[in-house]
C-alpha cells in the first residue's frame, strides 16, 4: 500500500495544467464512464461504480501523501463523489485524474491552502 501511495504521489508531483495532464495516470477512468456507472449504482448495480470510486480515493490519497497536507480530513467520500459528479458533467472528455486534481484543489482552497506547487 505504501508503494502504491508513493507511486500515486510521484505521478502527482509531475507538472501539468489543470485539465491536460502531462503524466500517465495509470488506470484513470473516463468521466463519461464515471457518470454511466454512478447512474447504474443508483439503480442497484454498484460494482463498476465502486471500482471507479476506489481508484479516485486512492488517487486523492496519493496526493495527500505526496503533498503532506491532509485536505481530505473531515470530508466524507460521498461529498467527494458529488464534487466529481459535477466536474465530470461539465468535462465528459476528461478522466478521473483531472477530476481528482480539480477536487483536490477545491478542498485545499476550502481548507485555506492557497498554493501547492507540487499539485498538477
Amino acid at each position: 500500500m505504501k508503494r502504491l501511495c508513493a507511486l500515486l504521489a510521484g505521478c502527482c508531483l509531475l507538472g501539468a495544467s489543470h485539465l491536460s495532464l502531462a503524466y500517465d495516470a495509470r488506470g484513470a477512468r473516463s468521466c463519461d464512464g464515471w457518470q454511466q456507472f454512478r447512474q447504474d449504482q443508483k439503480r442497484g448495480y454498484s460494482l463498476n461504480a465502486e471500482i471507479y470510486e476506489t481508484w479516485l480515493v486512492g488517487y486523492l490519497s496519493g496526493i495527500v501523501a505526496g503533498s503532506g497536507t491532509d485536505f481530505l480530513a473531515g470530508t466524507e467520500n460521498e461529498s467527494v463523489f458529488l464534487m466529481v459528479d459535477t466536474f465530470c458533467s461539465e468535462n465528459l472528455q476528461t478522466n478521473l485524474a483531472a477530476s481528482g486534481t480539480s477536487v483536490a484543489r477545491q478542498l485545499m482552497q476550502l481548507e485555506g491552502i492557497v498554493h501547492m506547487p507540487t499539485l498538477p
